[in-house]
């Protein structure tokens, strides 16, 4: 049993390219706007070499002028040069209309028509001139339509239909307007005939080759285009591998050193016997940097269970308000002691959220984190709450610090990217912070929105879905509290 095969067999990419199907009738892409790329494309490439050749049959319009004279009575002869200079001028405007501006579109009809006065005017001779001349001359039609097959600009549909239309008017001048003999108009007819078969013929595959290789063209530059961005993102995430690792291998081994030499120093008793009053500070610093180290193996791993889809919410109804104060006051000290002012401003209606209590006071800490971090000593830090008109809740973290650059701030929010790798190595941080935030914001529904300017600050603006706000009063005089 046969198969049938398909026209798109025959097309390359059709397939991978669905754009670059085509109308087997017309060879027409379906896609229009990929039928316009095309045409842009050859119209670009081609137009001068089809000005060239509209010029060159100017000239061979002229050079056969050289029979009239040789062949012709004197009266007919200056009617033929008449027809001949007008034609050479109406084709001297169709090459100049070649250039006219967004002539992509209209190219074809330009070319069409520059043909159509060509092979017009070789049949206005067959009208005028006496047998035999009347129809010997149509040799010169033949000509003009095997010449228009040689446009490459021309489309196949509108060189078939310069061929017919030709056809149907030598056909029209031949029988009513300067009948020639029988066995005359049957022989013009039969070469007249298989010239433009052949010219169809030839026409549809040069057209479809064309096009062939524009799709081939196309398709190796698209996945070269695909290839480019796969490698400048390998690239990026090798480079951005490699200056985490940096970071995380500074910010590993620091708690580490402490908690492995103050043990050390306690375990040898390099101060005297255990008791030591020295030794109770050491303690201290050796929780400090294991609850350090600690913080930093939680990120990632909360980053880890994000990306791979595993980062689960255990919701609850919690006081916004309340959280947020309690998160905050971790930093009251932090803030003193870098010299920023934090602030809070409250909504004074202390509304009601379903959300992961856990999460959203790592969303703050993270947030407010990264903004004392990068607030110059002198500067502020401005939480602030709020309900919007559509009922969601958000949360703003604004700040005066170094701020971000324009092409910079959306790499800020891919894990595993510093922006400044020597500014972040020293003031300490992974990098994960803004990924984490967004990941989990997002995980809630919510939105994190970043506004940063380079030396004037930034705001981080957290929102979350008005069905997450389970209860929230008209809002009362704004309270703050701050750390200066």
């Amino acid at each position: 049993m046969l198969r049938k095969i398909s026209f798109e067999h025959f097309w390359p990419d059709s397939v991978e390219m669905p754009e670059a199907q085509i109308n087997r009738w017309t060879l027409r892409f379906k896609d229009k706007e990929f039928e316009r790329t095309f045409v842009r494309e050859h119209v670009k490439r081609d137009l001068p070499m089809c000005t060239f050749y509209i010029m060159l049959g100017i000239g061979a319009i002229l050079t056969y002028g050289i029979l009239d004279y040789l062949v012709l009575p004197e009266e007919q002869f200056w009617i033929l040069v008449n027809i001949r200079l007008w034609t050479c001028g109406i084709l001297s405007v169709f090459v100049a209309a070649c250039y006219l501006p967004d002539i992509d579109n209209k190219i074809q009809w330009v070319i069409s028509a520059s043909m159509v006065v060509s092979g017009g005017g070789i049949i206005l001779m067959t009208c005028i001139l006496d047998e035999p001349f009347s129809y010997i001359y149509y040799a010169g039609l033949i000509l003009t339509i095997i010449y228009s097959s040689n446009f490459s600009l021309l489309q196949f549909s509108f060189g078939m239909a310069v061929s017919l239309i030709l056809f149907g008017l030598y056909l029209y001048a031949a029988v009513v307007l300067n009948p020639i003999p029988n066995w005359a108009l049957t022989a013009n007819l039969f070469f007249l005939t298989v010239s433009i078969g052949w010219t169809i013929w030839t026409s549809y595959w040069k057209d479809f080759n064309v096009r062939s290789e524009f799709v081939s063209r196309y398709f190796l530059m698209r996945e070269k285009s695909k290839s480019e961005e796969l490698l400048t993102a390998a690239e990026a995430g090798n480079k951005a591998k490699s200056e985490f690792l940096a970071v995380m291998s500074h910010e590993l081994r620091t708690p580490l050193n402490a908690i492995i030499g103050f043990s050390e120093v306690m375990q040898q008793e390099l101060l005297g016997p255990m008791g030591n009053d020295q030794y109770e500070a050491y303690i201290t610093d050796i929780a400090d940097s294991g609850h350090h180290l600690l913080s930093i193996i939680n990120d990632i791993l909360d980053l880890s269970k994000a990306e791979s889809g595993h980062l689960e919410l255990n919701e609850d109804t919690v006081e916004i308000e309340t959280l947020i104060e309690k998160a905050l006051r971790v930093f009251r000290e932090k803030a003193t002691l870098e010299g920023v002012h934090l602030s809070y401003d409250r909504l004074g209606a202390n509304p009601v959220l379903l959300v992961d209590s856990r999460q959203l006071r790592q969303i703050v800490i993270n947030l407010v984190t990264n903004a004392i971090k990068f607030t110059e000593k002198g500067g502020w830090v401005r939480v602030r709450t709020e309900i919007d008109a559509g009922g969601h809740f958000n949360l703003l973290v604004e700040d005066n610090g170094i701020g971000i650059s324009e092409q910079d701030l959306p790499r800020v929010l891919d894990p595993f990217v510093q922006v400044e790798s020597s500014l972040s190595r020293e003031n300490g941080g992974t990098g994960l912070g803004l990924p984490l935030v967004k990941k989990m914001v997002e995980l809630h529904g919510g939105t994190l929105a970043l506004e940063s300017k380079l030396g004037a600050g930034t705001r981080a603006v957290v929102q979350f879905p008005a069905h997450r706000v389970m209860s929230h009063e008209a809002e009362g005089s704004s309270t703050a509290i701050s750390a200066a």
